[in-house]
């Protein structure tokens, strides 16, 4: 149930080809942003950016206005300077402090289908700030992050059974639970074992509620 009275909302955001040599072409982006746009219920406002219009800009001005994302892009983290942590998009990459900078009102929940978007820096675990854990500062409550680097072509399956989950009990002109989002996931990495290899499985995790 929202809080508020704003009508739920939820962008897939993907960069399959980032420009500039900005890291190999992401093949499984376009088709695992169609799947998420037929799963999650029509009832929502739903939208996609990909290709040319995944800029930066084009990231961050959705995010304002959403409640849920999910993103499907390469990600990197920075072990040096965590703030520099981003999402690959067309132009510039989408750092973790421009995400941090912007007010999310309405932010609930985001699925970062990206390579190392849940690691920290091993010299400091007790003080972990990685693309999830910002995502989760910036006022989303419930992150899916990834722990290594992800086949985008398997993972693709994990996020099927993930969103199926998720809409799974979603009533007439209701809307996805995000405090669903950690048994949901936990269902999809059961309902593909014979799909997904194991480190395929394990990559993701959930934080938050």
């Amino acid at each position: 149930m929202m809080k508020n009275c704003v009508p739920p909302s939820f962008v897939a955001v993907g960069q399959g080809q980032p420009g500039g040599g900005k890291g190999k072409a992401l093949l499984a982006v376009d088709s695992e942003l169609d799947l998420v746009h037929k799963l999650v219920p029509a009832t929502v406002n739903r939208s996609t950016i990909s290709g040319d219009a995944a800029t930066r800009a084009g990231a961050l001005e959705a995010l304002e206005q959403i409640t849920w994302v999910h993103l499907a892009c390469h990600g990197k983290q920075d072990q040096d300077q965590p703030y520099n942590s981003h999402f690959v998009m067309k132009d510039k990459h989408l750092t973790l402090l421009d995400i941090m900078e912007k007010d999310i009102p309405h932010a609930e929940f985001a699925f970062l289908s990206a390579c190392h978007t849940a690691v920290g820096d091993k010299e400091t675990p007790d003080e972990v700030i990685h693309l999830a854990a910002g995502l989760q500062f910036s006022g989303f409550k419930s992150v899916i992050g990834t722990l290594w680097e992800v086949d985008d072509a398997v993972a693709k399956h994990v996020v099927q059974a993930f969103y199926e989950n998720m809409v799974k009990d979603v009533e007439d002109g209701g809307f996805m639970d995000c405090t669903k989002a950690a048994w949901a996931l936990n269902r999809a990495t059961h309902a593909v074992k014979s799909k997904v290899p194991l480190e395929q499985r394990m990559v993701f995790v959930h934080i938050g509620v």
